[in-house]
């Protein structure tokens, strides 16, 4: 919305290139920053901001194609994030605690959830054959197409994205745990299983109608 009224105003700096360069920042800050992170919801707080970055990156290159990819990568990592909350704060009810070096081997400890967390992040993280590939695969060989170097630049913020979430993975969910008692807390993991499962099915396939309504959408926000 901003950028539509930004460019109805001809006297108005162009917001395109301002959005392309806060969406670089913000994925390249973001991945910095989860070397640094303690807390297992902030961990994943600042993976919403890369992947807010990648989305006002995508709308701020714009074109039919981009803002298609912006809209696709806005959904999928919204049934995605909150799949991993439902299991972090699931998480961190049974553990007592949301301190990242608490938190060891839930694969062991909590089967169900461990292995959620590890489906999500491998999700959020832009593995296939799960929708977030898909999104950002789209983000980039749009970008690719026209500005080769912003392509790299995305590649590399992903990369590095990547290789910390599954850094951190390794050890909450495949190292040793400690010897504390297991804590069972009554609460479903059912919305964590239908989100994970939604965005999978949109790795595969997207209804022919929801695909016609972004591409109406995309070619709206110009």
């Amino acid at each position: 919305r901003f950028k539509m009224l930004m460019n109805a105003n001809p006297g108005a700096l162009a917001p395109g290139p301002l959005m392309v360069m806060l969406g670089l920042l913000s994925l390249l800050f973001s991945g910095l920053m989860f070397y640094r992170r303690g807390d297992v919801k902030r961990l994943f707080a600042y993976s919403s901001i890369e992947h807010m970055g990648i989305i006002t990156f995508a709308f701020g290159m714009g074109g039919p194609l981009a803002n298609f990819a912006g809209l696709l990568h806005m959904t999928m990592h919204s049934l995605t994030k909150s799949a991993i909350f439902f299991a972090v704060g699931h998480i961190s009810q049974v553990k007592g605690t949301q301190r990242i070096s608490a938190i060891r081997g839930l694969t062991v400890t909590h089967p169900l959830l461990g292995w959620g967390l590890v489906a999500g992040v491998i999700a959020i993280a832009g593995m296939p054959p799960f929708g977030v590939f898909m999104s950002e695969f789209l983000v980039v060989s749009s970008t690719f197409a026209r500005q080769p170097l912003l392509a790299l630049v995305v590649v590399a913020g992903l990369l590095l994205a990547f290789g910390t979430l599954l850094w951190r993975l390794h050890g909450l969910a495949f190292g040793v745990p400690d010897n504390a008692p297991v804590v069972s807390v009554e609460a479903s993991t059912f919305p964590m299983l239908l989100h994970l499962t939604l965005v999978l099915l949109a790795g595969i396939w997207l209804p022919g109608p929801l695909v016609a309504w972004f591409n109406h959408v995309a070619v709206l926000l110009g």
